[in-house]
């Protein structure tokens, strides 16, 4: 079950209207939280009530001005959580849009007359701003797959359920791979991939100022692999660490994540 437990109206750093979210979200299936004693060792485990369930939370903050004039797409940060991604989140806003718009009765002239029930359908979609030639100037290549979606004869009589399948390449780096250097790399990779007849290639490599890598998909077709463009993470640091669910919105959160819609 998913609830908003907390909504407020906040600006962005720019002064742009937007609104911080607090998302919750009871899992039964999520266990139990425990704790361990620094001096002695000892495990503690708070047991649940009945009507209890383990708890996750995510903070976002929607920007509620379109980024067009007259547009339909907004701007939203939201916190990566592990077990509370963006297809819960997404689903959510559908439902309730769902119910508020058969609340109000919302509805639009069909062509030849008669009235059809309406509703806004949300989709999060990944914002793919930045370039793999700049992410990777300081970062460090780690891995590389060669992917391909191919038809294949089995040899068996199952096979005739089975339409593709997929073939891939996977390519560790070595620490040893000068910086900088990098992208000359995958630039030589793409060719060897699309001699073989590989569709796609799947880079990972860290950026010096994140604790966690960052990927892209680069289509070996591409004549410049650095101009691949890919959705970029940001981490935010914060003086005390929040719990897996927080009963209000972090305003130290908050605060930090709209300065990054601007």
């Amino acid at each position: 079950m998913i609830r908003l437990s907390a909504i407020k109206q906040v600006r962005t750093k720019g002064g742009k209207p937007a609104i911080a979210l607090l998302l919750n979200l009871g899992d039964r299936d999520k266990a139990d939280p425990g704790f361990t004693n620094f001096a002695t060792g000892k495990v503690r485990i708070p047991k649940r009530h009945a009507d209890e369930a383990g708890g996750l939370s995510v903070h976002a903050v929607l920007c509620t001005r379109p980024t067009q004039n007259g547009g339909h797409l907004y701007r939203m940060v939201y916190e990566d959580v592990s077990g509370f991604g963006r297809t819960l989140i997404q689903s959510f806003i559908r439902s309730e849009f769902k119910v508020i718009s058969e609340e109000r009765h919302l509805t639009f002239r069909r062509e030849g007359g008669s009235e059809i029930k309406t509703r806004p359908m949300v989709e999060l979609a990944g914002h793919a701003s930045d370039r793999l030639r700049d992410s990777l100037t300081e970062g460090r290549l780690l891995h590389v797959d060669l992917v391909d979606y191919i038809e294949e004869d089995f040899g068996f009589d199952e096979g005739k359920f089975i339409k593709t399948a997929r073939r891939d390449l996977s390519l560790s780096i070595s620490r040893s791979l000068p910086d900088g250097e990098g992208l000359k790399l995958i630039e030589k990779l793409k060719l060897y991939a699309r001699r073989k007849g590989y569709a796609s290639m799947r880079v990972r490599w860290r950026d010096p100022e994140l604790t966690r890598p960052q990927s892209a998909r680069v289509d070996v077709a591409r004549q410049d692999a650095g101009e691949a463009v890919f959705v970029k993470s940001s981490e935010i640091e914060l003086d005390l660490p929040l719990p897996d669910i927080s009963e209000s919105i972090s305003d130290e959160l908050v605060s930090k994540m709209k300065n990054l819609l601007d």
